[in-house]
Order: C-alpha cells, then structure tokens, then sequence
C-alpha cells in the first residue's frame, strides 16, 4: 500500500491521477465538455486520511516559537516599559479538518489543476508566559482558542513532464481568537495589556509559522512524489 503521507496530500488528486486515464470514473463527477469536475463526495469519503498526514509531519501537536514582545502600562500616572515573554508554545487542533466549499478539478492539455479547499475548527494555541515590569515577574500560562482558518491550496500535475507544482497556497477565512490566562493571577491593571500584546504576536508571528508550517509539509511531500510520480500515479490507479 502507498505511504499514508503520499495519500493523504493527494486526498483530492486520488481521482485526479486516474482522471488521465478514466476520466468518467470519477465519484461525483459532471463534467463540462471533459474539461472539469466536482469531487465532493469523494473528498469527503477520503478527508480521514489527512489526519495521519498531519501527525506525522509534526503538524498537530505544532511547536510554536517563543517571542519576546516589548509593551508599556500606565497603573496609575507613570509609564513603565515591560515586556512579555512566551515560550513553550504548541497549536493543536489540526486534526479537526473538514471540507470546505466545492473541490474543483479542471483537466487541459494533459495537465490537471486541483483547487483544494479544507477548513480547521477549533484550534488552540498553548504558550507559557513571563511578564516583567516594575520588578515584577508573574509567570504563567496563555491559551488563545481560534474557532477556524481556512487553507486554499491549488495544485497542478503536469502528465506532459510528469510533475505536480504547488501553484497558491494561502491561509484564510481566520475566525475569532479568543484569549484567557492560566495559573498565577496577574494584578487588574497588567490582564489586558498582557492580552493585547499576545493578539498582536499571534497576528503578526504565530499564525504566519503555521501557514509556513502547513505550506513545507505540503510542499515537501510534493518534492518526494516529483522523484519518483508515475510510480505513485501507478499506484494510485491501482488504489482506486
């Protein structure tokens, strides 16, 4: 049997491999004058073969970097400068994927696009956490809980030379992060700056290191299939 990494990359190109030899044995598949289908079904039948895919290239749990952030608090009529550390950080949640909108196929000139579009729910970011300012050091622990990102990715198998291309690759659709602090208690007038300063790591860094993660793990496989393709194409028919 094909390495799980190598099917679950290609969850939507299963059927796109054998489109270049049986183009209407596709699962839910109308096509438009042979040039184009949706696969719906057959996505979501196969969806489960992601989540080993994500385990095994250390996407869920995903280490996460530390940072150290610079920020000011004003307690009463001073302004002091602090800083935030987190460190320790991981995102799990990944696992959690579904389908998202309609999975397209389109086949010209011997090559085949796939616009793959998949949905992450319920993901949480895990980070210990040192504040220091005013010769305080509270530590303890931030969880940031992301309800959904969505990941675009199009992809394209050139059967002319026998190579798959990662054309876009994107994180979008980015839903509503929610912040609260764990273990020690931080004085009133330091939660909502420590919040702050987090939301804006997690916009600027953290998110951008997922993305970057989820595109090399994507694209890594990809360059592992691009060595050796009409054998895993091969095996794929042979799969299906």
């Amino acid at each position: 049997m094909i390495n799980t990494k190598y099917v679950a990359a290609l969850v939507a190109l299963l059927a796109a491999a054998q489109a270049n030899a049986e183009v209407d044995s596709l699962p839910d598949a109308k096509w438009n004058n042979g040039l184009s289908a949706t696969v719906n079904d057959y996505v979501d039948s196969t969806i489960d073969m992601i989540i080993p895919f994500i385990r095994e290239n250390g996407l869920d749990p995903m280490d996460l970097p530390e940072v150290i952030e610079g920020f000011e608090v004003r307690p009463i009529l001073i302004t002091y400068s602090a800083w935030l550390k987190i460190h320790d950080g991981y995102m799990t949640g990944l696992v959690n994927v579904a389908r998202s909108g309609n999975q397209n196929v389109n086949y010209f000139a011997k090559m085949l696009r796939v616009r793959v579009q998949l949905q992450f729910n319920n993901l949480e970011f895990i980070y210990r956490y040192l504040v220091k300012v005013m010769n305080i050091g509270p530590t303890g622990g931030i969880v940031g809980s992301l309800t959904r990102f969505r990941v675009i990715a199009d992809i394209l198998i050139d059967f002319n030379n026998d190579e798959i291309h990662l054309q876009q690759f994107s994180l979008t659709d980015i839903g509503r992060l929610r912040v609260r602090l764990t273990g020690n208690i931080l004085v009133d007038w330091l939660i909502n700056p420590v919040i702050r300063v987090f939301t804006t790591i997690f916009n600027t860094v953290i998110i951008k290191v997922v993305e970057v993660n989820i595109r090399s793990a994507l694209q890594g496989v990809i360059d592992d299939i691009n060595i050796n393709l009409r054998d895993i194409i091969g095996a794929l028919e042979a799969h299906n």
